[in-house]
């Protein structure tokens, strides 16, 4: 039978070093020889896991944005492979947003003289 394996501090400071280079969340897991599943269920099961996890991608993102700052005017500077690589492991932070508006056209048929005749009645009651 297998052990359980225990997130550990040591384990953190790894994930917390890689985040602050920019990695990804699945280059963090490999880092701790964990799958996306036990990644996953940690995250559900233990507080300090999740922290941890939250505080590196943090610094990742953080990472990857002085990056794109600092190259403002780097003309070598991909910023497109960069904003594609945001996007892709930031995506509630950087997804685009589409306001979508429909006219909609129902047609009423609507019935004047029944309508009047019950008004007439509700107002000689």
């Amino acid at each position: 039978m297998a052990t359980k394996k225990l997130f550990t501090k040591e384990m953190a400071d790894t994930i917390l070093n890689l985040g602050r280079q920019g990695a990804s969340q699945k280059s963090m897991y490999s880092a701790i020889n964990i799958s996306k599943a036990t990644a996953a269920k940690w995250k559900q099961e233990d507080p300090f896991f999740a922290e941890t996890m939250d505080m590196a991608t943090t610094y990742g993102q953080s990472y990857w944005e002085m990056m794109m700052l600092a190259n403002v005017e780097n003309k070598a500077f991909n910023s497109r492979i960069a904003e594609i690589a945001l996007r892709g492991q930031y995506p509630d932070d950087y997804k685009d947003s589409r306001e979508i508006k429909a006219n909609i056209k129902q047609e009423v048929t609507v019935d004047f003289n029944k309508e009047v005749a019950e008004l007439i009645s509700a107002l000689k009651a």
